[in-house]
């Protein structure tokens, strides 16, 4: 070979290692990491402001658009959220219809609920009475959601089971706690999301 040749290998592109695009592996891009972090933070800042701040309506004060606002992000955050978590546990065992139904059912749930309370927050007072009967139906929906997925969520063990098993008691804690009730939310999400996380870093080794 002539020495003043390059290596056919050498002046071929590479094409870039799909596991380390941006830094990232396939499983984790996978994860949908972006939409829990934001739905914990969103319930996290809620909880905090019901605390410090009692709402009223029609709104008053700039602390009753932060509880608005922040209820509304979260309740569209945890509907992206739990489709995330669909696409992850989709290939899963154990998953199956029963995961793909609870997943529906909890992101039709918040979705429905978010309808009256951005309606809410953009007018800055309750809602028309056909928004404001949607509450009902989506708190319906939202719960009926929750034992599916914990079901599935338990058989396909990508989260630890003792976190699956806790799921259907979250919304009922929730409503229990009132004011500070959306903290139940802010660390439902964010285990979740460290669960998933972890479980692709692990799969990935």
């Amino acid at each position: 070979m002539d020495a003043t040749a390059s290596p056919r290998a050498s002046t071929t592109p590479t094409a870039p290692d799909d596991r380390s695009v941006a830094g990232r592996t396939p499983d984790d891009r996978a994860t949908g990491t972006g939409a829990r972090p934001v739905a914990a933070a969103a319930a996290l800042t809620l909880g905090v402001a019901q605390i410090l701040h009692t709402q009223t309506v029609p709104f008053a004060s700039v602390g009753d658009y932060v509880c608005e606002g922040a209820y509304a992000l979260y309740l569209t955050a945890a509907v992206a959220a739990v489709l995330t978590l669909r696409r992850v546990h989709g290939h899963a065992p154990g998953w199956g219809r029963i995961g793909d139904a609870g997943a529906l059912l909890y992101g039709l749930g918040h979705a429905v609920v978010a309808i009256p309370v951005t309606a809410t927050f953009v007018l800055a007072t309750n809602p028309p009475d056909p928004l404001g009967a949607l509450y009902a139906p989506g708190i319906v929906l939202w719960l009926a959601g929750l034992v599916p997925l914990a079901i599935a969520a338990f058989r396909s063990a990508v989260v630890p089971r003792p976190v699956a098993v806790a799921l259907p008691a979250t919304l009922p804690l929730t409503m229990a706690l009132g004011a500070a009730g959306p903290l139940v939310e802010a660390l439902t999400w964010a285990v979740l999301g460290w669960s998933v996380v972890r479980a692709a870093r692990r799969r990935a080794r």
